[in-house]
């Protein structure tokens, strides 16, 4: 089995919560501010990488269970085999496990194989409604990724993140994936997070930060259709924060350094 590159792996200072980002990506997305989607880092076997989490965990956490691990990336799903070998181990070590993932490639036999050995939850990045916008911002069409949401409700509990960008990702794209989820979702079950575009962190310069009054008004859109609407930030779980709080990054070879996301890119080797 092909080893995943592994930047860093992040914890919370809010709850015993880990994040495994494994970089490289099928997408190029424009405006795309992570610097995990060209592989980089350490090449780590699943055993590899399990030790290094438990190790983490234990010196920060002590010997407190984590309650819940976050895969993300770059994209998680691209290798098969090391994704599903590394959630049944994950699932010893905890028992909550997400997926966030821009859903290309999570078909409905890939999911239900993670799900098999432990997957409990999925966010899916839905970029943009518009195909053909999708398809720029991408350089994939989204045909598959809506499909691939589709198949996935009622098996997981399942997020929907959008980033909200100012004339491109804006109202109308997001009040067209806020009906297909309403649709879809006839029981209320899925979070819709509109989360903020970060221009200073983008690779291109394709639009400016959002006001604040621009997210409210995607809010209230979104409002209309779900239950659970969520203005919300890409590295945030929780709805509410009442203490703001940074993030500990965890490097291949066991480093610890707290960081915020204002300084992400500079903490980063």
């Amino acid at each position: 089995m092909n080893p995943r590159y592994i930047p860093f792996i992040t914890l919370s200072e809010l709850k015993q919560r880990a994040w495994i980002t494994l970089s490289g990506c099928n997408f190029r997305c424009r405006g795309c501010f992570s610097i995990a989607r060209e592989p980089r880092g350490a090449p780590m076997s699943v055993e590899q990488l399990i030790a290094l989490l438990k190790h983490a965990s234990s010196t920060y956490y002590g010997d407190t269970q984590l309650q819940e691990v976050i895969i993300t990336g770059g994209e998680p799903t691209l290798n098969r085999d090391y994704l599903v070998h590394l959630m049944a181990e994950l699932n010893k070590l905890t028992d909550w496990t997400v997926l966030d993932t821009n859903g290309y490639l999570l078909d409905e036999p890939y999911l239900n194989e993670l799900i098999e050995v432990g997957l409990k939850e999925v966010m899916f990045d839905l970029k943009a409604w518009d195909e053909e916008l999708h398809r720029w911002y991408t350089g994939h069409s989204n045909r598959r990724i809506i499909a691939n949401i589709r198949a996935a409700y009622g098996k997981v509990r399942m997020v929907v993140n959008t980033v909200y960008i100012p004339g491109i990702v804006a109202e109308p794209e997001i009040e067209q994936i806020a009906m297909f989820l309403a649709r879809l979702d006839v029981n209320g079950e899925i979070d819709y997070r509109i989360n903020r575009f970060r221009a200073e962190l983008s690779p291109e310069p394709i639009a400016r930060n959002p006001y604040d009054y621009e997210i409210e008004r995607a809010y209230a859109l979104v409002a209309k259709y779900m239950r659970n609407a969520v203005i919300g930030k890409s590295c945030v779980r929780e709805r509410n924060i009442a203490e703001k709080r940074g993030w500990i990054t965890v490097f291949p070879d066991g480093t610890l350094k707290r960081r915020t996301l204002d300084d992400y890119r500079s903490t980063l080797r």
